[in-house]
């Protein structure tokens, strides 16, 4: 939803790759424990019936938004090729004079801010976080600091996704980051699949213009 009063900044990926990225998430986070095979998610996600809700209506809800004053809309691999110019982007959009121009005169913040929010420092960082996380019992995690969301999707993670031993199950919530991760996965049929799915729901549009470098 977009508000007036507040600023946006919408962060979009190509469908192929958001699929891919999606199924891992699903299977290697504890609190979700997907089961299915890579084919059966296809499917899943294809038919918009998924956790978060259909991934086109998303876009072009937001999409339509893309001009607003209070919307930054970008996207993942625009970002992942320029880093550096994505971030002064950013700083810029909140407020150029006080985030983005300081960077601009002083490399060594902006080399600071692209290390620390680099897809290596965010993948060690993060997955080390949740491990901790997932290790605590619900007693912990109720008592602990963490944001009230995260206590409610941490202390209700089903047995059946533990592993058998009742050990902390293996966390991979951050994995590769690239772009084009979907020509690994996806089958000539259901990348055609994705293609006419593509199409007609961005019809009208010149959201295929986004990544017609990149499916």
């Amino acid at each position: 939803m977009v508000r007036a009063s507040q600023v946006h900044s919408y962060i979009t990926r190509n469908p192929k790759d958001v699929c891919v990225s999606y199924y891992y998430h699903m299977k290697d986070t504890p609190v979700h424990g997907f089961k299915g095979s890579f084919d059966e998610f296809f499917d899943i996600f294809l038919s918009g019936n998924i956790d978060f809700g259909d991934y086109f209506e998303h876009l072009l809800g937001w999409y339509e938004h893309r001009n607003d004053p209070n919307v930054l809309f970008l996207t993942y691999e625009a970002m992942l090729e320029n880093t550096a110019e994505a971030i002064l982007k950013i700083a810029s959009f909140l407020d150029d004079a006080k985030y983005a121009e300081p960077l601009r005169q002083d490399p060594e913040k902006l080399n600071n801010v692209l290390k620390y929010s680099s897809f290596k420092h965010m993948k060690e960082s993060v997955n080390s976080t949740i491990s901790d996380i997932v290790k605590m019992t619900p007693d912990e995690i109720a008592k602990s600091d963490l944001p009230d969301t995260m206590k409610n999707i941490f202390s209700q993670i089903p047995k059946e996704h533990l592993p058998d031993d009742g050990s902390p199950p293996p966390v991979n919530f951050i994995r590769k980051g690239i772009i084009g991760d979907w020509r690994n996965h996806l089958s000539e049929d259901q990348s055609k699949r994705m293609d006419q799915k593509f199409a007609e729901r961005t019809k009208g549009t010149d959201i295929p213009n986004l990544w017609k470098n990149y499916m």
